[in-house]
């Protein structure tokens, strides 16, 4: 029987159906500007995950960083919060204060797991942004 997904997996699950959807407005507009290929490897990343298999991180990672190496016109439908979710080489595209902000992030949420229930990551990303001289993820 299945686990429930973790409420951190699934907020970046959710994160990657939102990219999926961004790609797949800008393939109906303009069949050119997004091969099919991509939107099945970003399909496949997704069921991967909710499947929990063993590759889905390092699919996910590979996808991401061909996307960022042969498509840098389709990084602005990226949420940077993805990049810090699969790592390894995908960090080399974040800045230190993104990367200073994530590790925040998660030392938060490692703190509330420790002590509470649910986790609103979106909210404690927005309050650690606030609090941020300037950045922009």
């Amino acid at each position: 029987m299945n686990q429930p997904l973790s409420e951190r997996l699934s907020y970046h699950i959710e994160l990657l159906k939102q990219v999926q959807q961004r790609l797949q407005r800008a393939a109906d507009n303009d069949s050119q500007l997004i091969a099919a290929e991509i939107l099945q490897q970003l399909e496949q990343v997704i069921e991967q995950l909710v499947q929990r298999t063993d590759s889905a991180y390092q699919d996910g990672q590979d996808w991401l960083m061909s996307i960022l190496t042969h498509q840098p016109q389709l990084t602005p439908t990226i949420n940077r919060d993805l990049l810090w979710f699969f790592g390894g080489d995908c960090l080399h595209f974040m800045t230190d204060a993104e990367i200073e902000l994530f590790q925040q992030l998660d030392e938060q949420e490692a703190e509330h797991d420790a002590s509470q229930g649910p986790f609103d990551r979106a909210a404690v990303k927005t309050l650690l942004q606030q609090n941020a001289d300037t950045f922009d993820a």
